[in-house]
């Protein structure tokens, strides 16, 4: 993403900004990135995933947002929103009305052709400096795939691949399991490994 200006604003000035908006921004270092908004297939699994937290934790201590939370890594100042996130009461908030969580336990992204690659590294990297973070899901819009990387230790984090609708991501350390069959519930996507490219085929 490219800056939306190269003049450098404060936090407060940004906090402002993003008040009276009508396009969300990421901030880091001072400057604003324009976040694009996504497809209809996008807003779908969004929407699904945001519902099957709901559901799914209802009931239980923890606590589900979407897309309009903004999140700040302390650590490193970047401030973004996550497509959905889950956090444990007590959390910690800034800004007014709890506006900023700092505390996630776990954060979910639909994957985008323009932010794919972001979400994957740079991002991911940034949210890894949330002590809070024990749950990182990445969901895939054109296949049935959802990566999970659960953190196993202070350093390491463990990944494991979902590529059918039948299956379930478990979060034991949340009480919380996601199927597959409701995060892509009315979205059409093949299931199953990727094929094979033409100059890999066995004969």
């Amino acid at each position: 993403m490219r800056a939306v200006a190269e003049e450098l604003i404060s936090e407060e000035e940004f906090a402002r900004l993003e008040e009276s908006s009508n396009t969300k921004h990421e901030y880091y270092q001072g400057r604003l990135y324009a976040m694009s908004g996504g497809s209809n297939r996008h807003a779908r699994l969004v929407l699904n995933a945001g519902a099957t937290l709901r559901d799914h934790l209802r009931g239980k201590p923890c606590r589900a947002v979407g897309s309009e939370q903004r999140v700040k890594i302390e650590a490193t100042g970047l401030q973004t929103y996550p497509d959905a996130s889950v956090y444990r009461p007590p959390a910690r908030f800034e800004g007014r009305s709890d506006e900023v969580l700092l505390t996630p336990t776990l954060i979910i992204e639909v994957l985008s052709p323009s932010t794919e690659n972001y979400d994957r590294s740079a991002k991911f990297a940034h949210y890894q400096q949330i002590a809070s973070l024990t749950d990182y899901i990445l969901i895939t819009q054109d296949r049935v795939l959802v990566e999970h990387f659960h953190r196993h230790d202070a350093d390491g984090w463990l990944l494991r691949s979902y590529n059918v609708r039948e299956s379930s991501v478990a979060l034991p350390d949340l009480d919380l399991v996601l199927p597959l069959s409701e995060l892509y519930e009315d979205v059409e996507a093949p299931a199953g490994l990727l094929p094979l490219r033409p100059e890999e085929e066995i004969e």
